[in-house]
């Protein structure tokens, strides 16, 4: 409603400022003597449809006109609220001013209106947004949440940590159930059936092997627990150590270290000729294995050395290793970026990995197969060769202790390697295996192991 008081030496010189400046459609609130003048008060009530603005779309002049059809039906339903101050003073009727005295007016459009309504359409469009946003993540999946079941089983692999790209994937290829424990089993059985793994592990036959991996994700660790199981079954004297790493402080000790624990010669190198040299005179050696040099895994010195071992004209097996607690995204990106490189991937640090989600996410994507995992510091203990049931197995265990048991049941569950081999030891004369036992090897696991 808009209000104007007007002063005029007499009644009628005021309702023609009134008439001009309001329009036809002015209604007079009150008259009153104030001196030698005469004061009028009159209002313009916005109740009438509002003008098309020019640049209004369509929708905006809808929601208008539905608006305006609300605050009239409001209005009507409401109790007339009398003011006194809106009550007209009782004047003769020839100095009312009603519409039949002069022609039509448009009332002056004011842009307090159409700011609101542009304000009001701005706010509907980022609704509209939100909304296109949430149908299109959940476009795939939209049939499978009308069960139950379904959702019960996308928030349990939300829980393992798999990644909402591979749920998308993995819901509509599922049979539908009411059940949500044979949906759930069969959820599981399309993951095992999707990971490639090798039971075989790193070593199938007699050769040279090679990890590859960004820095501290455990790749001496991993060779000296091959080295020891190798020794333990054919024999110390046919396994050595070769060490690349020239940048890490203390790679070279800890290698000696294992290398004068287990018995195993153990040789260092300062680049790819003088491993050329090492491996022409450790071929009468049946196992060797090499430690590289960890590095930034996004920058080009990984990719040359991974390059550079497979031009060597003695073929070298090369793994890539990779902890299972890095980020899904960079485990993601080093599969794919690794693939038809190399061997396989060598996953450790699975006992500080929760949830194994991630790791299963990026093995699925890559189509990587997985040869090892390793879980602990201990050598030979800490390592195995799980299938792809047994790795799944695990994650499912893992996702459960973490929703329902302690941190001793977590953490025993953690150090529990899936697929770990059993240790043949050679016991013939003469074979050197003495070297193994007694002093630090037993002390770093392998008495515990036999004990089990």
């Amino acid at each position: 409603m808009k209000m104007k008081r007007v002063l005029a030496k007499d009644t009628r010189s005021a309702l023609a400022v009134i008439k001009e400046s309001l329009g036809k459609n002015a209604v007079i609130l009150s008259t009153n003597k104030v001196g030698k003048e005469v004061e009028v008060v009159a209002a313009l009530d916005y109740e009438e449809p509002r003008a098309r603005a020019p640049h209004q779309s369509d929708f905006a002049n809808r929601l208008a006109a539905n608006l305006d059809k609300l605050k009239v039906n409001r209005n009507n339903t409401e109790p007339h609220i009398t003011a006194k101050a809106y009550v007209p003073r009782q004047e003769p009727k020839e100095q009312r001013f009603t519409a039949s005295q002069s022609g039509p007016e448009k009332p002056t459009q004011t842009g307090a209106p159409a700011a609101q309504m542009q304000r009001m359409e701005n706010e509907l469009g980022l609704l509209r947004l939100l909304v296109e946003q949430q149908m299109s993540e959940t476009s795939q999946r939209s049939e499978a949440f009308t069960s139950a079941a379904a959702l019960k089983a996308v928030q349990r692999m939300q829980r393992m940590g798999l990644e909402p790209t591979l749920i998308d994937q993995i819901l509509p290829q599922l049979v539908r159930h009411d059940d949500a424990d044979k949906l759930w089993q069969e959820a599981q059985t399309w993951l095992q059936k999707h990971i490639h793994t090798s039971t075989e592990g790193v070593v199938k036959k007699r050769g040279i092997y090679a990890l590859v991996g960004p820095t501290g994700v455990g790749k001496t660790t991993a060779i000296g627990k091959l080295g020891a199981q190798l020794a333990m079954k054919h024999g110390k004297h046919k396994v050595a150590l070769i060490s690349m790493d020239q940048q890490r402080i203390g790679a070279r000790d800890q290698l000696r270290v294992f290398g004068t624990m287990l018995g195993i010669e153990v040789y260092h190198v300062s680049g790819l000729s003088d491993l050329q040299a090492h491996l022409v005179q450790l071929a009468h050696k049946d196992y060797i294995f090499v430690d590289t040099a960890g590095g930034n895994p996004f920058d080009d010195q990984m990719q040359n050395l991974v390059d550079s071992l497979q031009e060597l004209p003695h073929k070298i097996n090369v793994y890539l290793t990779l902890a299972a607690n890095s980020q899904s995204h960079a485990l993601r990106y080093m599969m794919r970026h690794y693939q038809n490189q190399v061997a396989g991937v060598v996953a450790t640090k699975l006992d500080e990995t929760l949830p194994l989600g991630g790791l299963l996410s990026a093995l699925i994507e890559s189509q990587q197969r997985l040869v090892m995992i390793t879980d602990g510091q201990r050598i030979p203990l800490d390592l195995g060769y799980p299938s792809a049931e047994q790795i799944v197995s695990h994650a499912v265990a893992t996702e459960i202790a973490e929703e329902e048991g302690g941190i001793e049941t977590l953490s025993a569950l953690l150090n529990a390697t899936p697929g770990k081999p059993k240790q043949e030891c050679r016991r013939e004369a003469g074979d050197g295996l003495s070297g193994l036992q007694g002093t630090a090897f037993e002390v770093m696991g392998h008495q515990t192991h036999r004990s089990h």
